[in-house]
């Protein structure tokens, strides 16, 4: 709007109490208003004098163009994913798995990763991970933001070690973001947002994440940039898996895109009834076995303390064990060991583990133990995560499709509304 005498508007004085100025108001409501913002919540008003430029908000335009992308990508049948905080890739497989019960198939454009040996495994395993794929290697907070392109669907699983309650208790610390390492990862993450731009962002932690301040202000991030935020905590009830490992989700979805309340996150059969059926045969006298006297001796300690570390021995007839975690093969206090009946004891082997997360055993193929035990440590439950994407496939992909020529027109008035921001 500029400054014209002869113009149809007119800047009227709106009196301020107790001062002697008056406020300038100039009343605009008309149709053509409206068909320029659409359904746009946000505007951009700049003013300098004898001229008023009001915009729609860019970050309306993002919503606009990540939902118009996420459409076409759905109706297409093929949409497009990019994992942060990658690991060995078990989230990213978990990903494809779920879309495709759903009907739909997933094209990974990139991974990132600070640790290159678990980059390393995903790309020499994991089917998920293709020559198409562009690898990352580094950290979040380091990341160049041309690195990322845009994508359908973002997920990522900021390290849980300040999270936890044995990583706190390891690191000396009270609040995850004190962790001199990882605290950082979030505003990796956070700054990376409106390069990705993905309509659906999908987060996994450990139940204390949460409450935690890094995802209260991660929450509040997705709100403040147009996502509706959804959570659930789940565990081995859903999943059917032999480990019991509850895990913290929350799905960040973009506000303008449909969302079946009616749909549930699907559970699975168990497909072990106990450890055994898992069990590799080891020999008796495999160097696996050991008596792992200093463990034992810990243990008395520790109870003599009043600490509440407990050792976790289990037989082929365990119904499910505890969590397994990135330290494994070091052996630990907690963490599951099997025990035969000379009291000798050893780790799962690389397979079981694997098996109890329901992961392919391929995925850690040709791969050390340390390594193969890290990478499953650190991942997800895979009947978790792929239960979610079947989620998110027909909870919200099912609603967006429509009649093809429906879809055009909707594009052709995004380009109208948007061309110049675009072709910027």
């Amino acid at each position: 709007m500029e400054l014209d005498g002869t113009g149809p508007l007119k800047v009227v004085g709106k009196a301020v109490r107790g001062c002697q100025h008056k406020k300038p108001v100039i009343d605009v409501c008309n149709k053509d208003f409206a068909e320029f913002t659409g359904d746009a919540e946000q505007v951009q008003i700049h003013a300098e004098y004898g001229r008023v430029t009001i915009k729609v908000h860019t970050s309306e335009k993002r919503k606009a163009e990540r939902e118009a992308s996420f459409e076409k990508a759905c109706n297409v049948g093929t949409l497009t994913e990019g994992t942060l905080c990658v690991g060995i890739g078990m989230s990213t497989l978990a990903l494809h798995h779920g879309f495709k019960n759903a009907g739909y198939s997933i094209k990974t454009k990139w991974v990132a990763d600070r640790a290159r040996k678990y980059l390393d495994v995903a790309i020499r395993n994991n089917p998920a991970v293709t020559k198409d794929t562009k690898i990352i290697n580094s950290a979040l907070e380091m990341v160049e933001l041309d690195e990322y392109s845009s994508v359908n669907i973002c997920q990522f699983s900021l390290s849980c070690r300040g999270h936890s309650k044995s990583g706190k208790a390891k690191n000396k610390i009270t609040l995850a973001e004190q962790h001199s390492k990882d605290a950082a990862g979030a505003y990796g993450l956070m700054k990376a947002l409106d390069r990705i731009n993905a309509a659906v962002y999908v987060s996994e932690n450990v139940p204390e994440a949460q409450d935690s301040a890094t995802y209260a202000l991660i929450k509040a991030t997705f709100q403040a940039l147009s996502y509706n935020v959804y959570e659930a905590n789940l565990d081995s009830e859903q999943s059917g898996s032999l480990e019991q490992r509850p895990r913290y989700w929350f799905i960040a979805v973009s506000k303008g895109l449909s969302f079946n309340t009616q749909s549930t996150i699907p559970s699975f059969p168990r497909p072990y009834a106990t450890l055994g059926e898992i069990m590799e045969p080891i020999a008796h006298d495999d160097g696996m076995w050991s008596d792992n006297t200093y463990l034992k001796e810990k243990a008395i300690r520790d109870a003599a303390n009043g600490k509440g570390f407990k050792r976790q021995l289990v037989t082929g007839s365990a119904k499910s064990i505890g969590v397994i975690n990135r330290l494994y093969a070091k052996r630990q206090s907690t963490p599951p060991m099997i025990v035969r009946e000379d009291a000798m004891e050893r780790l799962l082997t690389p397979k079981e583990h694997a098996l109890a997360k329901q992961c392919d055993p391929m995925l850690v193929a040709d791969t050390t133990v340390t390594t193969s035990h890290e990478g499953l440590g650190q991942g997800i439950d895979m009947k978790q995560g792929e239960g979610i994407a079947q989620f998110i496939g027909e909870a919200i992909c099912n609603l967006v499709k429509r009649p093809r020529k429906q879809v055009q027109a909707q594009l052709n008035m995004f380009d109208l509304l948007f061309g110049d921001y675009l072709a910027a």
